[in-house]
């Protein structure tokens, strides 16, 4: 007759624990929000027919931005005459930091000076920066590049520009 009793307290503690926890598991996940869908019934309704312009925005142009790169490359002469060059031949690796090579072992059939240009010309208005670099041609085919930093955009009109480029 102990044994039933015990039986029975067991399984009365058990069934109310799993009660317990299912409660908790209700609430927890009664919690959860979609954040993403909140209000949306709430908005503002838009008219696909009118602007909606506060009173003090200024009037706005949409212009293009025209994106342009130039730098100067070492290539193999009789590739280039033969107009035979590939992606690869023009490419250069940017090494952004020079301590994993030991420079003074590298093998290189080439080392220059050369300078990348950025332009951005956008509505009646263009701007320029530059920025110097050492490039390397090694002898596995590659072309590394350090870079010094960037000049800061100078969008003067082009006339002025003869003077300096921002430092």
């Amino acid at each position: 007759m102990k044994c039933i009793m015990k039986v029975k307290i067991v399984l009365a503690v058990f069934v109310s624990l799993a009660c317990i926890d299912g409660l908790i598991l209700k609430s927890v996940h009664a919690q959860h929000t979609d954040v993403f869908n909140l209000y949306k019934d709430k908005g503002p309704e838009k008219d696909s027919n009118t602007k909606e312009v506060t009173p003090d925005a200024p009037e706005v142009e949409w212009i293009e931005v025209e994106n342009h790169v130039r730098y100067k490359v070492s290539v193999e002469k009789g590739k280039y005459e033969a107009k035979d060059l590939a992606m690869a031949d023009i490419e250069l690796w940017e090494i952004v930091d020079k301590t994993p090579f030991e420079w003074h072992q590298v093998d290189f059939y080439l080392e220059g000076d050369i300078e990348e240009i950025h332009t951005r010309d956008f509505g009646k208005q263009g701007c320029i920066r530059k920025r110097k670099g050492s490039l390397f041609w090694l002898k596995d085919g590659k072309k590394c590049v350090y870079w010094t930093p960037w000049s800061t955009w100078d969008c003067r009109p082009e006339e002025e520009r003869d003077i300096a480029i921002y430092p």
